[in-house]
């Protein structure tokens, strides 16, 4: 099989039925595809509406599989791995809508760019403007003088909101859509499942490029991205991002560094808490460096039954 296409549906079958639908309509016949649906543990309403979405599409390509419990971004991916046969594997968000088919030019990519481990093609917001859709890792420059300073004083590519006219070679590249060569992914293990939310895509480029697997930006074909329709924004949201943010820095950068600006953020997040009281919750995670007890992660409750 030439493609797994693995996507999570959280609440939101809507966004799915959209997703699949767009999919459906672009991807060339000429590719074997599989389409791996995996419903992380959404309330029953949206699951039975998301199952009957997929029986009215009536396609064989389409598997749906359900978790008991919200695995979240990575756990929920590597949840629907389990099942692909493919290739290559291409996880995507289902806030995606196809225009194109991205497929057929990511393979040729990827075969003729043996050390490529993840590629991304070139992205679009709803109102059909070029958004960026990669970031350079961390370091002191960018976080304390910011992402410009970084690119003018090293060579990192500029990261803008435009239309690339040519390939990339990136840091890393956004979670919305990921297009893995297989065998890299399995060789630096998957996303890393200890991560609930945010900052996996960081965490598996470092992996890859440490396994000298390069990251890419491939412009010559693109997608359409409904930015944050499929989580919103809100303080344990936030807090979510933060223990993802500490959990990759410690994980794969110097002691120092770490240190650097984990002292930064509590003087950062205490006075923030002068204005809002809840950044102070921030506070006792960042000095212990507990950061994954705090996480959604562990407030789950599992379901009786799948379906």
């Amino acid at each position: 099989m030439d493609i797994s296409i693995i996507s999570i549906n959280y609440n939101n079958s809507i966004l799915t039925k959209g997703f699949i639908e767009s999919l459906l309509k672009v991807i060339p016949k000429t590719l074997d595809y599989e389409i791996i649906i995996v419903d992380n543990c959404s309330e029953i309403g949206d699951y039975t509406n998301l199952k009957s979405i997929i029986t009215s599409l009536n396609s064989e390509k389409i598997l749906l599989k359900r978790s008991k419990i919200n695995l979240g971004f990575g756990g929920g991916n590597m949840f629907g791995n389990q099942y692909a046969n493919g290739t290559y594997l291409a996880f995507i968000n289902n806030d995606v809508i196809f225009t194109e088919d991205n497929f057929s030019s990511l393979i040729d990519f990827c075969e003729r760019n043996k050390s490529c481990g993840v590629v991304t093609p070139q992205q679009y917001n709803i109102k059909n403007k070029p958004t960026t859709n990669f970031d350079h890792f961390y370091s002191l420059r960018k976080e304390f003088f910011g992402r410009r300073f970084l690119e003018k004083t090293s060579r990192k590519p500029n990261r803008k909101a435009m239309k690339y006219t040519s390939n990339l070679q990136v840091d890393f590249v956004q979670g919305c859509f990921m297009f893995f060569n297989r065998k890299a992914f399995n060789i630096v293990g998957g996303f890393d499942t200890n991560i609930f939310l945010y900052y996996e895509e960081m965490d598996i480029c470092h992996r890859l490029k440490k396994n000298d697997y390069k990251s890419w930006l491939c412009p010559e074909t693109s997608f359409k991205h409904i930015h944050g329709a499929s989580s919103k924004k809100n303080i344990i949201i936030k807090l979510e991002l933060i223990i993802s943010r500490m959990y990759v820095l410690r994980k794969n950068h110097s002691i120092i560094k770490y240190l650097i600006i984990k002292h930064w953020y509590i003087i950062k997040y205490l006075f923030k808490g002068f204005i809002n009281y809840n950044y102070l919750k921030f506070v006792p995670m960042l000095i212990f460096g507990n950061y994954l007890s705090y996480s959604l992660k562990h407030k789950q409750v599992i379901i009786e039954a799948n379906d």
